[in-house]
Formats: C-alpha cells, structure tokens, sequence
C-alpha cells in the first residue's frame, strides 16, 4: 500500500501563479505522487486552464482532471477527489499552499512505521512570501493527545494530511456542508477508531494573513459551529453538555473584529517562527 492520489482542489477565485507554485511544489517531491488529481470546481479562469494545461504538459507524474459543472464548495469537491483517486493511498493539498520537498517521504515513511490511517504535521503560516513565515500551527503528534485535542478544535493540518483512503470511504467521505468540512471527517474517522499521527515538521507552507481570519468570522461562522457541535453529540464524539460547551467557546472569535480574532488565533493557537525548528 505505497501508490498516492494527491488530491487539489480548485476553483475560478485562486490565482494562477500561486497555483502553478503550489502543484510544483507537489510533483517535484523526493518521493513524487503516482498521481495528481485535480478537481476543478466550477468553470476556471483561462489563466487556471493554462497553468494546469501546461502542467500537464512538462511533468512525468500522471495528471487527472475531474470538472464539476458549477462551483458546489469545498467539502464536495474533496468528496469528489476522494471518489475518483486511482491509489489506496491519498494526499490532500490545498491550491495555494506549498509543501516541503520531502512531505511525502516523510508522510509515507511515518505511515509505514506506525500502522496508521491519517499522518499529518505542522504548517508555516506567511503573508506574502514563503520564504519569511511567521507563525507555526502545531500538531499534537500521538494518537492519544491527538483525541482529546480533537474534542475541542480540529488536531491535523488538513494540507499535510496523507491518508488510507478505504478509510476516509468507511467514515463517510468529506461531505458538502457549509464550513469545517475537514474537521467534521476528522471526527467522524475517529469515532470509527481510525488512528492518527501527526510528525513534529514542518510538512507546508501556508498563505495566512487578514483574509484567513477575516473567513472564520461572522454569523454565518456560529451558525455552522452550532450544526457541527449538535453533530458531534449526535455521533457521539462529545456529550451534549460539552458541545455546548464548545460552542460557546469556539463562537466568542467568530464575532469579534478581525484584528481581535487574528490576536487570538495567533496568539493561543500558534508558535512563533523559529529557524531551529525542524
């Protein structure tokens, strides 16, 4: 169980150069996918097609493209993705994220050695340029801390995420709900007892900055927060008394101001950056 489907996602809004960088970054890995499946979502800008059409030209790695006929967001676009990947293993990347040169090596390798369903690891967080990040979203890396952490906000890094893809099909698959799509499907593999293990490095890089934080905020935001937590109890991944419990802590940065939302999130939820790191 070695062959990887990475799956990308992506829609008219990305920006082409960004793209191109970022599927760059995957086909040239140490350990090179056995394939790229992208999922087009929605009809794409001519600078998305030629950067995809000249991708398919000039790399070795087998490239597949799946088109949804109008754009229907994230959650089903990666269901799509997972459905249509060709290998028992899958890799999720996101269109405007960078992976390291060895995610996969290392990602398979960690697999491999611990018998789990999902590997993930930490991100940088940058604004503007890849090479001076700012910020490090840790992980926990063992599957019991990696549980209890999940109780409460989502443990794995979605763009690091290499996975047995039986796996994700048995909990469900991603599904189209409004937000939080890869931390519903985090919770759901668990309470199937999948097992989780996340590697203590920097597996991508991740465009952040106001616009991130601006996304997670917003009634739209509570209300999703609301639907996932009565989610959570239903499945019995939480009691009820904890999901409500959760809800009001998650829900409190969701309605302040942008600024104040960035100061906790970056504050509490991240590291700063140190070169050290490995």
């Amino acid at each position: 169980m070695e062959n990887i489907s990475v799956v990308v996602c992506v829609y008219s809004g990305d920006d082409a150069d960004e793209f191109e960088t970022s599927l760059n970054s995957i086909v040239s890995q140490t350990r090179p996918p056995d394939e790229l499946l992208i999922v087009e979502d929605g009809p794409l800008t001519s600078a998305l097609n030629e950067t995809l059409e000249r991708i398919q030209s000039t790399v070795e790695v087998p490239v597949c493209r799946v088109r949804h006929a109008e754009n229907r967001g994230h959650g089903a676009a990666r269901r799509t993705g997972i459905d249509n990947a060709s290998h028992e293993l899958v890799a999720i990347h996101d269109a405007d994220d960078i992976a390291v040169p060895k995610r996969l090596e290392w990602s398979l390798d960690k697999l491999k050695a611990t018998d789990a369903d999902l590997v993930g690891g930490y991100i940088e967080e940058f604004d503007t340029d890849p090479d001076e990040p700012y910020a490090v979203r840790e992980v926990p890396c063992e599957p019991e801390e990696i549980h209890k952490m999940a109780k409460l906000r989502s443990p794995v890094n979605q763009t690091t995420v290499l996975a047995n893809r039986e796996a994700i099909l048995e909990a469900g698959n991603y599904r189209p709900v409004g937000q939080m799509e890869d931390y519903e499907l985090w919770a759901r593999m668990l309470v199937n007892d999948c097992k989780f293990v996340n590697i203590p490095r920097i597996l991508a890089k991740v465009r952040a900055g106001d616009d991130l934080y601006h996304r997670r905020g917003g009634l739209d935001h509570v209300h999703e927060e609301w639907r996932l937590q009565r989610h959570f109890a239903t499945i019995g991944f939480v009691s009820s008394p904890r999901a409500g419990m959760n809800f009001i802590i998650r829900s409190i940065p969701k309605l302040l101001p942008n600024k104040l939302r960035e100061g906790i999130y970056t504050t509490l939820f991240r590291q700063p950056f140190s070169e050290e790191r490995p």
